[in-house]
């Protein structure tokens, strides 16, 4: 079997890596089949997913680790997990928890300082109001942990991470709650304890980066290029040139529900399934790359 390459080998090759959030091995797979080298598995979209529900922390540390286990045994390409807060308060806790994630085939994953206590109204605001100076501040309900608790974590990850090749991306969404000043410190503090990557809560557009490059080196996390009046927030080569090597986005869960609906609503009337069993996906898929994508050995 050939060894499948690592998140960390991708980001010392100099390459800025570009990847979509996945959920499940189905999408996982799509990634991988649309040229994408490395995964981002979201938390949100396994909370859609899976729980039927918004990003609230319902979601489970047994879950996550579910889900990395599969994906990472159905595809050839590193997965980064959206590991929330660690799924502990305890450091010691955040150890063992990390060392089951990495046992899962992790290749890397964030741990921020936010908590379960994050309403679902500061996400729609912050998506209703996107050039707005620091709009979480609006939702004081996001709980944000000291920063000494939240280094802790990160310097129990760190230990767990000893001797693999595991990434371990501190996670910082202090902006919301103490400002853009204690946020960058946290950053600061967080490479200073080894952490090879950072991300920083509240980053979207290039001023926000070129901040966080003048005081934060070294690899760094661009967290989910959007699109502000209909064009992208950011460029690629703009936020490289700031040492943003490795960048997420979302595509996959509204582009299943598109295809979902799309064949529901044409053998459902029909009551038969011509229309799935003769469609050839505008030719994208050759049969057997989508028997591959499918998990199958037969023809359905």
């Amino acid at each position: 079997m050939k060894r499948k390459v690592t998140a960390k080998e991708l980001f010392e090759s100099g390459e800025q890596i570009f990847a979509p959030c996945v959920y499940d091995c189905m999408s996982a797979r799509a990634a991988q089949n649309s040229g994408y080298k490395c995964l981002m598995l979201s938390g949100g979209a396994i909370a859609y997913s899976m729980d039927g529900q918004p990003d609230m922390a319902f979601g489970t540390l047994d879950e996550v680790i579910t889900v990395v286990e599969a994906i990472t045994n159905a595809v050839d390409i590193p997965l980064i997990a959206d590991f929330d807060d660690g799924y502990a308060e305890s450091p010691a806790v955040i150890y063992r928890n990390v060392k089951r994630l990495i046992r899962a085939g992790a290749s890397g994953f964030t741990l921020e300082d936010a908590t379960g206590i994050r309403g679902f109204e500061r996400m729609e605001y912050y998506m209703a109001n996107p050039q707005e100076e620091n709009p979480a501040r609006k939702h004081p309900e996001t709980v944000i942990i000291s920063r000494e608790a939240w280094l802790a974590r990160i310097k129990a990850a760190l230990a767990a991470c000893e001797g693999t090749d595991c990434v371990c991306i501190a996670r910082t969404h202090a902006k919301s709650a103490y400002g853009e000043e204690e946020a960058l410190l946290r950053c600061q503090l967080a490479r200073e304890l080894g952490a090879p990557m950072t991300m920083l809560g509240g980053t979207r557009v290039l001023a926000d980066g070129v901040k966080q490059a003048a005081v934060d080196k070294g690899w760094k996390m661009w967290p989910d290029v959007t699109l502000i009046d209909g064009k992208p927030a950011v460029e690629l080569e703009d936020v490289k040139k700031l040492g943003y090597n490795f960048v997420t986005m979302h595509v996959f869960e509204k582009s299943a529900l598109y295809g979902m609906l799309k064949y529901g609503l044409k053998d459902y009337p029909n009551r038969n399934t011509v229309f799935t069993n003769t469609y050839d996906m505008d030719g994208l898929l050759t049969h057997d790359q989508l028997k591959t994508i499918m998990g199958m050995e037969r023809d359905f």
